[in-house]
């Protein structure tokens, strides 16, 4: 099982859900290029297809078999391209509120953010008290904020911290992916998280009518990073789908 999170997240943002599943699933989290951990390419690559490479390096030479492959948000939404396209190497694909394309508008605002500089802060705790998601609406425990803050921050020569993420990676370049998701011909969920705006629950319905082998599953009492604001329940979610799998 590889989860895969969303744009300027890391690995540690499934630290709350993955634990649930490793008593029936290898389980691994991938920090995206650009993001957490991982290097940053010398050159802007970061559109969608390059993503998608790295995903098939992984799963093509990692030895562990065809996985549950789960995406958030921007992570989501390479699942799916990596699914139109290398739905045969995949036990299964969970998509968390994402739509197949991205509007203009999205992209644009986006950029907004990707031309200002990284803000630097004195100490650690500066810089968890700053920490914020984006969208900012979130039901989130205050502990579970800080506990992804205190791993998003990385400390420079000058003893100054900033955020780890590259902000090149903000300069969206995605692959619009509606024609092509009738080729995704593994299991397939869509889940919903109701008080988000990011997916519209018709596009949702439509996403599921054209999977050949496609659920939906709403999630409540959550915004966009459900993973922070109901565990409960997107833990739930994930156990009632990947138990129907054979």
């Amino acid at each position: 099982m590889l989860f895969i999170h969303g744009g300027s997240a890391h690995a540690h943002w499934w630290d709350l859900i993955a634990p649930a599943f490793v008593d029936d699933f290898h389980v691994l989290a991938l920090d995206q290029r650009g993001h957490g951990e991982s290097e940053w390419p010398g050159e802007w690559q970061y559109s969608s297809l390059d993503y998608v490479s790295d995903l098939e390096q992984i799963i093509d030479n990692w030895g562990y078999g065809a996985p549950v492959l789960i995406g958030h948000s921007m992570g989501a939404h390479n699942v799916l391209v990596y699914a139109s396209r290398n739905s045969g190497k995949l036990r299964a694909m969970i998509a968390i509120d994402t739509p197949p394309d991205y509007s203009r508008q999205s992209v644009e605002f986006l950029r907004t953010y990707a031309v200002k500089p990284p803000r630097r802060f004195e100490s650690l705790e500066e810089a968890v008290r700053s920490f914020k998601v984006l969208p900012r609406e979130t039901l989130a425990k205050k502990e579970i904020l800080e506990h992804i803050a205190r791993l998003t921050y990385k400390q420079l020569e000058d003893g100054s911290w900033t955020h780890k993420l590259d902000r090149r990676t903000l300069t969206r370049e995605p692959h619009q992916v509606w024609d092509q998701l009738s080729q995704i011909e593994c299991p397939s969920l869509i889940l919903k998280v109701t008080k988000s705006p990011v997916l519209d629950i018709e596009a949702a319905r439509r996403m599921v009518a054209i999977l050949p082998k496609g659920k939906l599953e709403e999630i409540g009492d959550s915004y966009h990073h459900v993973m922070f604001d109901n565990p409960v329940a997107l833990i739930a979610a994930l156990k009632r789908f990947t138990a129907t799998l054979p």
